[in-house]
């Protein structure tokens, strides 16, 4: 389980930070030639925000990886915390655009995946 943990932490942690640093960079829409206007009033003529929710959700896993393979005693409530952020992000930006495409449906099942296993190995489930 405990591998498990470490490569779904590492997966979020590394494509989320670069995701969100492409999103801040670059953004996605203007690459295939689709207006901004689709998101009003939701977000305003950039990606920064969420750009930097994804940075940051990036950040909190890729230190929850840092923390497993280092044996941290937090590591499984920075996993928790980890999770938890996916999750909130994927709920949240998807209410927002309202629609959920395949790829946030991978980031919240990776998300519900590190609560779950971070839970278990913490001991506070299925003993």
């Amino acid at each position: 389980m405990r591998p498990l943990l470490i490569v779904l932490n590492a997966f979020v942690g590394i494509t989320s930070t670069l995701i969100g640093m492409l999103l801040i960079a670059y953004p996605v829409l203007t690459a295939y030639s689709y207006s901004l206007d689709f998101l009003n009033p939701a977000f305003s003529k950039n990606f920064l925000v969420p750009g930097t929710a994804f940075i940051t959700t990036g950040i909190i896993n890729l230190s929850a990886l840092i923390a497993n393979v280092q044996h941290n005693k937090a590591q499984y409530n920075l996993s928790l915390v980890g999770g938890l952020s996916m999750i909130s992000w994927v709920v949240v930006h998807a209410l927002l655009l309202q629609t959920m495409p395949w790829l946030y449906s991978t980031y919240l099942v990776c998300g519900c995946l590190i609560m779950i296993v971070a839970w278990q190995l913490k001991g506070k489930w299925a003993a």
